[in-house]
C-alpha cells in the first residue's frame, strides 16, 4: 500500500477545486487519503497569500503541520499553491521541515513528484496557472454543492492585488470541457454550481474575443435535472443586457450577483486601478435591479485603502446606506509588495483600518437585518444541505444564499430529505439567517 497522504486546504473557493483535483489525482494513483494529520506519512498544505492575514495563517498551518515530523509519523512535508508560487525559496529557506514547494500551475504533477522527494529539496513554479482538469478524478469534498471554475488567472491589473504576478494572466476553459464537468456534476446529485473565477464576466475574452459567459449559461441551462446556477466573482465591466435578460428569464439561474466594487469614492478608484466610476456604479446597480427586480446583489469592499481620508470613507457608507445591498463582505487593505498600491503615502494606521472595517460592517448589519424582516410571511425555495438534530431543524440555502459567505435557512418539515428543495415559509427573521416551515 502506498502512502497515506493528509491535505490541509486554505484559502479561497478556488484553491478548493484545485485541491479537490489534487485529492483525486492522488487517489488515482495509489495513495489513501487521511484526515488525521497525525497518522499522515505525507503532508501537503495548499496555501494561499491572498492577503497578509492569508500568509500568516498558511504560515502557521506549515509549521503546525511541520511538528508532526516529531510528533508524527509525517515523512515528506509538501506547501502548494499561492504562497508557494510566490514565495517558495523564503519558505524553503525559511522552514527546514519543508520537503518541496510546488506553484499553482503544476499542483497536478504532484502525485509523479513524491517519488522524487527522498532524496533532495524540490521547489517547481514554473507555471503559474492550469485549466486542463481531468473531471473525472475530482473528489467533491461538499455533498450538494460544488463550485466550478471557468477560468484561471486575471489580467485585469488592479492596484492593490499580486493576483496576475501569481496565477498569470486570464485562461478560460472550453464552454465543451465545463458543460461535461457540470452534467457529471449534477448526475452526482449536485444541486447547486456555482461558477467562479478571478472574473467570471471576462470568460471568452482570451479565446472567443468577447465576454462570452452568456454563451457558457446557454450551454449549461440545457443539462437535464434539477438543479441552480450561482454566478460569483462578476468584474462590474461585462454586465450587460444580454447576461441580465438571461439571469431574469432562466429558471435554473440564480437571482444573484456577487459584484465585487471595492470602493465608490472616484479617486480612490482611480487608484485602485477599477474600471468604473461611482456614476458609473450606481448606473450598473440601477439597471441590474431594473432588468432583475428580485435579484440579490452582494459585494466587496475594502476599507483604508492607502489615501483613503474620513471624507472618502463616509462617501463609502453614505453609498452603502443608499443602495442597501443583500449581501456585502469586507476587506482590511493589505499591502502587497510588487503592487502600485503598496507604493502610495500615506498608509492607512491599522487601527483606522479596523475602526473603518467595524463601521462598515455595523452598518451593513442593520441592512440585513431590515431586508431580511421584508421576507417574513413569503415563500421560497430552499436546498436542504444538513440536519441538526438537538434543535430539529434542518439547515439549507436559498438562491439568495452563496455558501461560505452568506446566511442560512433553518426549517422544520415532515419527511424531509438531505439534497432536496423545498418551498419554505419565512417566519422568523435575524441578521443574517431565516427561520420558516415548509409548505405543501
Amino acid at each position: 500500500m502506498k502512502a497515506r497522504i493528509g491535505l490541509v486546504s486554505l484559502g479561497c473557493d478556488k484553491n478548493l477545486v484545485d485541491s479537490e483535483y489534487l485529492l483525486g489525482a492522488l487517489l488515482e494513483n495509489g495513495y489513501v487519503i487521511t484526515g488525521d494529520a497525525s497518522e499522515a506519512d505525507i503532508i501537503i498544505i495548499n496555501t494561499c497569500c491572498f492577503i497578509n492575514s492569508a500568509k500568516q495563517e498558511s504560515i502557521e498551518t506549515i509549521l503546525e503541520m511541520a511538528q508532526y515530523k516529531t510528533n508524527g509519523k509525517c515523512k515528506m512535508l509538501i506547501a502548494t499553491g499561492c504562497l508557494a508560487q510566490r514565495y517558495g525559496d523564503d519558505i524553503l529557506k525559511e522552514i527546514p521541515e519543508l520537503d518541496a514547494v510546488i506553484g499553482t500551475g503544476d499542483f497536478h504533477r504532484l502525485p509523479g513528484l513524491i517519488e522524487k522527494l527522498n532524496d533532495s529539496r524540490l521547489k517547481i513554479t514554473e507555471n503559474r496557472s492550469f485549466i486542463n482538469y481531468d473531471i473525472k478524478k475530482r473528489v467533491r469534498t461538499s455533498k450538494y454543492f460544488s463550485y466550478v471554475k471557468i477560468a484561471e488567472g486575471c489580467s485585469n491589473g488592479c492596484s492593490y492585488c499580486a493576483i496576475p504576478q501569481i496565477r498569470g494572466p486570464y485562461k478560460s476553459r472550453p464552454i465543451e470541457s465545463i458543460k461535461e464537468e457540470v452534467e457529471l456534476l449534477v448526475s452526482q446529485g449536485v444541486k447547486e454550481i456555482n461558477i467562479i473565477a478571478q472574473d467570471t464576466t471576462s470568460y471568452g475574452m482570451d479565446i472567443l474575443g468577447r465576454p462570452s459567459l452568456p454563451d457558457l449559461l446557454k450551454a449549461l441551462v440545457d443539462i437535464e435535472g434539477e438543479f441552480w446556477i450561482r454566478i460569483l466573482y462578476a468584474y462590474p465591466t461585462h454586465i450587460d443586457d444580454e447576461l441580465l435578460e438571461l439571469i431574469s428569464s432562466s429558471t435554473k439561474i440564480a437571482k444573484y450577483l456577487d459584484i465585487p466594487l471595492q470602493h465608490i469614492n472616484d479617486r480612490i478608484l482611480r487608484l485602485m486601478n477599477r474600471p468604473l466610476n461611482s456614476e458609473q456604479i450606481k448606473k450598473l446597480i440601477e439597471k441590474i435591479r431594473h432588468f432583475v427586480p428580485d435579484i440579490t446583489l452582494r459585494t466587496t469592499f475594502i476599507v483604508g485603502f492607502p489615501t483613503e481620508s474620513d471624507l472618502d470613507f463616509q462617501e463609502l457608507i453614505d453609498f452603502v446606506k443608499t443602495y442597501r445591498f443583500d449581501r456585502l463582505g469586507a476587506f482590511k487593505y493589505s499591502r502587497e509588495e510588487g503592487t502600485y498600491a503598496a507604493t502610495l503615502k500615506p498608509q492607512v494606521p491599522e487601527k483606522v483600518k479596523q475602526k473603518r472595517y467595524n463601521q462598515l460592517m455595523a452598518v451593513q448589519q442593520v441592512i440585513s437585518k431590515m431586508n431580511n424582516e421584508k421576507m417574513l410571511g413569503s415563500t421560497i425555495t430552499v436546498l436542504a444541505e444538513s440536519y441538526d438534530p438537538e434543535r430539529k431543524v434542518f439547515i439549507g440555502r436559498s438562491q439568495k444564499d452563496a455558501p461560505g459567505v452568506d446566511g442560512t435557512v433553518m426549517f422544520r418539515g415532515e419527511a424531509c430529505r438531505l439534497g432536496r428543495f423545498y418551498r419554505v415559509k419565512i417566519t422568523e427573521a435575524f441578521e443574517y439567517d431565516l427561520t420558516g416551515e415548509v409548505v405543501p
